[in-house]
């Protein structure tokens, strides 16, 4: 049923996209901030995404600690003007695993995490368009339809932290604003706060992220193409510890701050691309935990 879902997401944006004749993206600059501009009502916008994330892998591996070498994500974001100033989106995707594995005793519990990730469903109001910039809320909902229920080697059932779904509701509110600095320089921010359900005695974190983002165009201008910009992209990501069975667990949560540079470029109206690394300059991991040592993102845009 999910792969059949996930298909028809897919055709969907190959049949709108047929039929697009106008509206740039409102993706914004960044790869994870969001930009407080919304869709005209009527319109569609599709965004394909690659996410890879490379984790120090360690000479030796402790006993209790979690480790991985590599994650793949692959996700398809759609979102619809639904009215003036409001657009509503969703977000799925699909996870990949590398290395899992947890050292109990003198052996390795391994488990392949591979699946569905959750349902992402989103909304965005812009309150204020002005000249002091432009200022969004956003609210998400996430809908427990992914890949929960993994078994390791060991015949045990793994934590929802390593699997691609966690079989809970979460919540998410957020405040996105955005700024034309100059006619080629834009700037987004966006702070967002997730709120996370409990599922099998088991809560994750809650989560706070907070972007910061400044696009600068190079080549082009607003009406010709290709447009090429130029990103500088900060995150601040805080997670608070997980719980099972209502005790916090030491080897979880944390702060991590990254910097992303990268490159984004509008091919017409309709078609933009963009590709960026994040590299940590600050970990602050609570307890043992994996670092991670860059994270590589790269995405298609298409609206209409």
């Amino acid at each position: 049923m999910r792969q059949i879902f996930a298909a028809l997401i897919l055709l969907f944006i190959t049949l709108a996209s047929v039929r697009a004749d106008h509206g740039p993206g409102t993706s914004g600059s960044g790869f994870t901030t969001l930009t407080a501009e919304t869709l005209k009502p009527g319109h569609f916008s599709g965004t394909l995404q690659f996410d890879w994330t490379q984790f120090d892998t360690p000479s030796t591996d402790l006993e209790g600690v979690e480790y991985i070498d590599s994650s793949y994500l692959s996700t398809i974001n759609v979102a619809y003007g639904f009215a003036p100033n409001f657009q509503i989106g969703m977000t799925y995707g699909y996870y990949i695993g590398e290395g899992n594995r947890a050292l109990e005793g003198t052996e390795h519990n391994t488990f392949n995490p591979d699946g569905f990730t959750d349902l992402w469903l989103s909304g965005k109001y812009r309150f204020y368009q002005g000249p002091i910039g432009q200022f969004a809320l956003i609210a998400g909902l996430k809908a427990p339809i992914g890949d929960s229920q993994v078994i390791s080697s060991t015949g045990e059932q793994v934590e929802p932290s390593a699997t691609a779904g966690t079989g809970a509701w979460d919540g998410q509110i957020g405040l996105a604003y955005s700024l034309p600095l100059s006619p080629t320089l834009n700037l987004d921010t966006s702070p967002v706060y997730t709120l996370r359900g409990e599922r099998y005695n088991y809560r994750l974190g809650n989560r706070i992220d907070l972007g910061t983002v400044l696009g600068w165009r190079v080549c082009g201008d607003a009406q010709t193409f290709p447009q090429v910009s130029l990103v500088a992209e900060t995150t601040f990501r805080h997670v608070a510890r997980s719980e099972s069975l209502n005790a916090s667990l030491e080897n979880t949560g944390g702060t991590v701050l990254f910097v992303s540079p990268g490159l984004k470029v509008a091919f017409s109206p309709r078609i933009s691309a963009n590709i960026g690394v994040q590299i940590p300059v600050v970990q602050h991991l609570n307890g043992r935990q994996v670092e991670t040592q860059f994270r590589l993102i790269s995405a298609i845009n298409i609206a209409f």
